[in-house]
This record gives C-alpha cells, sequence and structure tokens, in this order.
C-alpha cells in the first residue's frame, strides 16, 4: 500500500515538473518573440527616423545651393526633429540662418556650436563674416585670425590661404592697410609660386598702399610669364609713380605692342596708360640724367631753365594781377637773381656743380609755382614730377 502511494506521488511531481518546464519554456519562448519583435519595431522606427532626416538634410542643403535660404531653414528644422544634435545639420541650419538675413540669430547659432568646437576654421570663418556683418570689426578681425590657425577638412592649407585674403580684404576696405600688408605677405611667404596668385596679392598690395611690395609680385609674375598683359600694365603704372620713368616706358610699350599683336587679350590699354607712356617718353627726353654726355646734360638744363622761368614770369604776373601777392615767391625771385639763372653754356659745361645748382633752381621752381599758381600744364608738369623723383637722375 505504501509502495503504491509513493510511485502515485513520483508520477504526480514528474507531470508537474513537465508543466512547468512546458510552461516556462512557453513563456520564454513568447518573450523572445515579443523582445524580437520589439527590437525589429525599434530598428526600422529609427531606421525611419535617420532616413526622413537624410531626407529632409538633403532637401535644406539643395534649397541653400539654390539661393533659397528660408525653404533651407524649414528643411533643416524639421530634420533636427528626426537627428536632435546632428552637427552637420546644425551647421546648415545656421548658416540658412545667415543666409536668409537673421544675422543675429545665426550668430548665436555658431556661437553655440563654437563653444563645443572653439578650434573649428569653419566655424570661426562663418562667425567672422557674421561679425563683420555686425559691424563688429575686432571681434571679426579675431575670429578671421582664429579661423587661420583653426583646424581644416580637406586641404586645410589652401583653405587658410583664402581665409588670409578674405581677411586682407576686411582689413583694406576698414583702412588698417599696415596689418593688411602683413598678412599678404604671409600669404605669399607661404604660397607656391602660382602666377594667379601672384597677380592676386599684388593688386591687393596695391590696395593696402604697398607698391613696392606689390611691384616685387608683379616682377615675379614677369619672371615667369613674361607676356603677362596684367602684370605689365600693372607694374608699368608703379614704376611711373615711382619715378622710374625709363623702366615704365619699356613695360608698357612692351605691353601696348604685345596688345597690338594680340588683340585678344583681355586687359585693355586705356587712355591713362596711352597717356603715361607718351608722359614717360616726354620725360626722358626732357631729363637731364647725370649719364648723359655733359654737352647733352647742359642742353637740356638750358632748355628746362628756360621753362621753368617762363613759368615762373607767369605766375608772378598771374599773383600780381591777382591781389599783390608776389611777395610769395620773394624766395624764388632772389634765386632768380642768382648766378644759377644766368649761367653760360661754358660755365656749365666746366662746372658739375653748377649744373646741379641749376637744376635745383629749376625742381624749386616748378615746385614753388604748383603750390601757389594753377597747375602746371605740358613740359611744366613733367619737370614737377622730375622734381618729386630726384633720384631719377642718377645714372
Amino acid at each position: 500500500m505504501m509502495t503504491l502511494q509513493t510511485e502515485d506521488y513520483s508520477s504526480l511531481k514528474r507531470k508537474l515538473i513537465l508543466r512547468d518546464s512546458l510552461t516556462f519554456l512557453s513563456l520564454l519562448l513568447v518573450t523572445i518573440v515579443l523582445f524580437l519583435l520589439t527590437f525589429f519595431l525599434f530598428r526600422s522606427f529609427t531606421t525611419h527616423r535617420e532616413e526622413l532626416a537624410q531626407r529632409w538634410s538633403a532637401r535644406g542643403q539643395t534649397a541653400i545651393n539654390a539661393g533659397h535660404p528660408d525653404q533651407a531653414i524649414v528643411a533643416l528644422r524639421t530634420a533636427l526633429s528626426y537627428a536632435p544634435g546632428q552637427r552637420s545639420c546644425e551647421l546648415l541650419l545656421a548658416q540658412a540662418l545667415g543666409d536668409a538675413g537673421h544675422t543675429e540669430e545665426s550668430f548665436n547659432y555658431f556661437l553655440g556650436l563654437w563653444e563645443t568646437q572653439p578650434g573649428d576654421g569653419f566655424i570661426n570663418l562663418s562667425l567672422a563674416r557674421l561679425a563683420a556683418k555686425k559691424n563688429e570689426v575686432q571681434p571679426a578681425i579675431n575670429y578671421y585670425r582664429a579661423s587661420v590657425y583653426g583646424t581644416w577638412e580637406g586641404d586645410g592649407v589652401v583653405r587658410r590661404r583664402e581665409v588670409r585674403l578674405e581677411l586682407s580684404r576686411y582689413l583694406i576696405a576698414h583702412q588698417d592697410f599696415s596689418s593688411a600688408r602683413t598678412e599678404l605677405l604671409i600669404t605669399g611667404g607661404n604660397a607656391p609660386d602660382d602666377v594667379p596668385l601672384a597677380i592676386t596679392l599684388a593688386q591687393l598690395l596695391e590696395q593696402a598702399k604697398a607698391p613696392h611690395d606689390a611691384l616685387t609680385y608683379y616682377r615675379k609674375v614677369l619672371a615667369q610669364e613674361p607676356e603677362n598683359q596684367i602684370a605689365l600694365q600693372s607694374a608699368a603704372r608703379l614704376e611711373y609713380d615711382s619715378g622710374h620713368f625709363d623702366e615704365a616706358h619699356r613695360l608698357m610699350e612692351q605691353a601696348m605692342h604685345q596688345q597690338e599683336n594680340s588683340p585678344s587679350t583681355h586687359e585693355a590699354t586705356t587712355l591713362a596708360d596711352k597717356q603715361m607712356l607718351e608722359d614717360s617718353k616726354r620725360i626722358l627726353e626732357l631729363a637731364p640724367l647725370k649719364k648723359l654726355p655733359d654737352n647733352e646734360r647742359v642742353t637740356r638744363i638750358l632748355k628746362a631753365r628756360a621753362l621753368a622761368k617762363k613759368r615762373f614770369d607767369a605766375c608772378s604776373t598771374q599773383l600780381s594781377a591777382a591781389s599783390g601777392l608776389s611777395t610769395r615767391l620773394q624766395d624764388l625771385t632772389t634765386k632768380w637773381a642768382s648766378k644759377d639763372a644766368t649761367s653760360s653754356r661754358s660755365a656749365l659745361l666746366n662746372d658739375p656743380t653748377q649744373q646741379d645748382a641749376t637744376l635745383q633752381l629749376i625742381f624749386d621752381t616748378e615746385t614753388q609755382t604748383s603750390k601757389i599758381c594753377s597747375a602746371p600744364t605740358g613740359d611744366d608738369a613733367l619737370l614737377l614730377q622730375l622734381a618729386q623723383f630726384p633720384k631719377a637722375m642718377e645714372p
């Protein structure tokens, strides 16, 4: 009897264990199925959100490229609602806000991005441009310089060079020529021998009131491309303004000759260039250069003295007729009574010191009368230019 009860109990226990095991396995399977289903749905939802974010971000980029920043703002904000904190999308939104004229909002947006990446070159450049729009000059300059030394994706060397050039233009626009010159010279020092870049640097250095440095870059261009029309004409103008009339004449003559042979050139010769060529030629005919034979030099000095005397007499007459102000020419009047005004040809030939003294009288006359009387014309105007560059007389 006891044995039967024991067997029944064991059988019942096995059944209970089996039932519980099956129940557990069933629950486990249900749980796994639910987990897999939930995971699949979650991944599907996440993937869908990412796809939507990418789709709206692409629409925003397209709208920016098409010049429709307002449409881009809507698209990019929608993209960020699907993918909050996506940095590329945030950068595009900040850019779109600026393009749409929301300068302050764009600046603040970029500033928030800058706080997490203060060394990012693009962010600093964007802040510089926005600060410039807000007329915040020094902050703009600071952000430009931070952009130059910041990190860039891709060809950082080229991007930094472009930023320096942009900074230089900004400094020139605000009359900070010294700083602009420094930035341009640094750019040139770090740049390869590239003709278009050298032309750009030369033109910007001209704008920065650094003609000597500009001329250096034009010469570099001509060393590589002797027939470069832009460099020839620009260098000729700078040489002329520096008193190097012979070199100015040579360069401009070459530029015009080349243009005649290549009418397709994009750099047209202006009336001012043609006048400069004529003036430089006439100056070289008038100038009593020290390298000339004594006979020729004295001939030119005597001719220039006659021109200056005529100019002095006309100015004296003009002042006397106006209000008796000829006393303003008293110093010149005294000089024109000295031997500098009366030395004969033979005396000048035998006395180089007297040649220089007579030449100084000529230059003083042209300089003083230009300040007191009407502006000189013709050969008098050209003698005045020679007076402004006495070293042009040197060999």
